[in-house]
């Protein structure tokens, strides 16, 4: 009976985690979308400068007060006659705005142009079952399967086909999308494999059956005696179950 009680919450654990699992092979529409998240847009917003990124200011009438700077930590940078601006979180033709309100100040016509020259914040957050997890460099405009590679690729234990894909918003919220990678690689799907923008975070989860093992791992095998090859049968026999694809007969216990 206490083999059967086991058995039944394993069974129940796998039925569970392939049901979550198979729901997030699509974008969940708005009604269905976790509270926290707002429902996905394709629509790419115009870029914001953050820390790292330099930029070059141009006085068109005033060249002598022209500056090549850099986005500090604070999200600030300082020029000699106006002092400390902050930038953080502008387009470049905002802060041309908020620049020439300040030089109108001491310059009769103060028209300036801010041009973006290098960009310090193209990192993406790559996390879960890959080899490197962590942040991450954007050699250029790459995708999410590129950004899992980057990472060193998938583990033995990870499910490429419910990747999912964090992304803050216009309005700052994050929006949840996830995607099947596994198609993307067998039929070429481009809108499996996402192209990537700053600050993006690729979350790849674990397979059914390493959840299946960890349970068993952690609350099966430390109770009862059963060798690693129960385990492992266990596991089997039952992820085959849980898609109707198998028998869930229960292997011999060891002596």
């Amino acid at each position: 009976m206490t083999f059967i009680w086991f058995r039944r919450i394993a069974l129940a654990l796998a039925l569970g985690t392939a049901q979550a699992c198979s729901s997030m092979g699509v974008v969940a529409p708005e009604a269905d979308q976790p509270l926290a998240f707002a429902p996905w847009t394709a629509d790419v917003p115009g870029y914001r400068l953050k820390p790292g990124d330099e930029i070059e200011v141009r006085l068109l009438y005033n060249p002598e007060f022209s500056d090549r700077v850099l986005i500090g930590p604070d999200g600030r940078f300082a020029l000699s006659l106006i002092g400390s601006v902050r930038a953080e979180g502008m387009t470049a033709d905002e802060l041309g705005v908020h620049l020439r309100e300040r030089f109108s100040r001491d310059l009769r016509r103060p028209d300036v142009v801010v041009v973006p020259r290098l960009y310090g914040s193209q990192r993406v957050i790559v996390g879960g079952e890959v080899a490197s997890p962590g942040v991450h460099a954007l050699p250029g405009r790459v995708g999410v399967l590129e950004a899992v590679l980057i990472a060193g690729g998938f583990t033995a234990n990870a499910r490429p086909q419910s990747v999912a894909l964090i992304r803050r918003g216009a309005d700052g919220r994050p929006m949840l999308r996830s995607l099947d990678l596994q198609q993307f690689l067998s039929t070429g799907d481009p809108s499996q494999d996402v192209p990537l923008l700053p600050f993006d975070i690729v979350y790849v989860p674990r397979s059914t059956i390493a959840e299946i093992n960890r349970f068993v791992t952690q609350y099966i095998r430390g109770i009862l005696p059963f060798d690693s090859g129960f385990s492992y049968t266990l596991s089997r026999d039952l992820t085959r179950g849980a898609t109707g694809t198998g028998s869930t007969s229960p292997a011999p216990a060891a002596p």
